[in-house]
């Protein structure tokens, strides 16, 4: 284990770095020789500060700097195993499913199918009324029907838009199961940006921090993923959460459909994991009181931490805030479905 610290702290600089690393670089396991994976933890931020007239100097270090803990969010690490999962499936296809759906999107694409075609016989024999009543518009052409219309967008976002996804899907499964054995190392990867407020004391001035945060987690896999397990068929939990009504709009808050499909791929694996995080940042000190005016502070650094394990503990699910729950396709399903219910 190896230990690095460095503090320098005056009125005009403040530097402060903190490392704590494994030591080795290779490692035998089962009779081979492999690169080793090693923890490692780094914390580095510094500051430069220009008084004004007063002799006064303004700082953001004097609150917590940005940090691992305070970026990510459970979620966050989910979707990034959730990417993950995806990956070592080599597919997002779930056989299970789209065989337990397969009764109502037949019957949808039939429906469809009926409304196309016979539109289609109505427009080429000149009954432009008749051609427009089958896409839910009534005997005045300029009337629409809501529930007609928010039915049809409702098809097409979880009825058409997912049938077509399963097609390619099933056709990236199909290449999966019957290819030869690929390489058994996968990764997952999820980026974020923002911006925060790190001021000393936010009265007397502002600290505007704008920062990049990603996540990696490579998988090192002794074992292939059995056919059953990649197409879904032993993962029960998922076929039952999708077949509950508006089990979907559940998941735009709480993603506990992403959550139980991950379960399934990485729960047991063998093989040893490598977790990264990392944000780095830079930020600006701006005065808002007279006394500070002329005051500058300039800063920046990077946290950093590394974790190998022998295996992946899914994350579990968390409360997505509004913004992030409700985007505008969301809002737009939200409305139809709405409409859908009630007159």
């Amino acid at each position: 284990m190896t230990t690095r610290n460095i503090t320098i702290s005056r009125a005009d600089y403040f530097e402060n770095s903190s490392a704590v690393g494994g030591d080795g670089k290779y490692e035998v396991v089962g009779g081979k020789t492999r690169s080793k994976w090693n923890n490692y933890t780094l914390n580095r931020w510094k500051e430069v500060r220009r008084k004004n007239h007063l002799n006064n100097f303004i700082s953001c270090t004097a609150s917590s700097p940005v940090s691992l803990s305070n970026i990510f969010r459970p979620n966050d690490v989910l979707t990034c195993q959730s990417r993950l999962a995806e990956q070592i499936k080599g597919h997002s296809f779930n056989m299970a499913v789209s065989a337990a759906e397969g009764k109502k999107t037949v019957n949808m694409v039939v429906d469809a199918l009926a409304s196309v075609g016979g539109a289609l016989l109505d427009l080429k024999r000149g009954r432009f009324e008749s051609a427009a009543r089958r896409f839910g518009v009534n005997q005045r052409p300029s009337k629409l029907d809501h529930k007609d219309l928010a039915g049809r967008w409702l098809e097409l976002q979880y009825g058409w838009l997912p049938l077509l996804g399963d097609v390619y899907e099933a056709s990236k499964a199909y290449e999966k199961l019957t290819q030869k054995p690929r390489s058994q190392r996968f990764r997952g990867q999820l980026k974020k940006t923002g911006t925060v407020d790190t001021s000393g004391s936010p009265s007397n001035w502002t600290g505007v921090c704008n920062y990049k945060a990603m996540i990696n987690i490579t998988a090192e896999l002794q074992e292939q993923l059995s056919a059953p397990r990649s197409l879904g068929l032993t993962d029960p939990l998922t076929v039952a959460w999708e077949l509950i009504p508006y089990s979907f709009v559940v998941d735009w808050f709480i993603p506990i459909g992403s959550y139980l499909e991950t379960l399934n791929v990485l729960h047991g694996l063998q093989g040893r994991f490598l977790t990264s995080r990392i944000v780095t940042f830079n930020y600006s000190g701006v005065p808002k009181n007279a006394i500070y005016f002329g005051c500058t502070a300039n800063g920046g650094g990077v946290n950093y931490e590394r974790v190998v394990s022998t295996s992946l503990l899914v994350g579990k699910p968390g409360v997505n805030s509004l913004p992030d729950a409700m985007s505008p396709k969301r809002i737009w399903n939200a409305i139809a479905l709405a409409a859908q219910r009630f007159k």
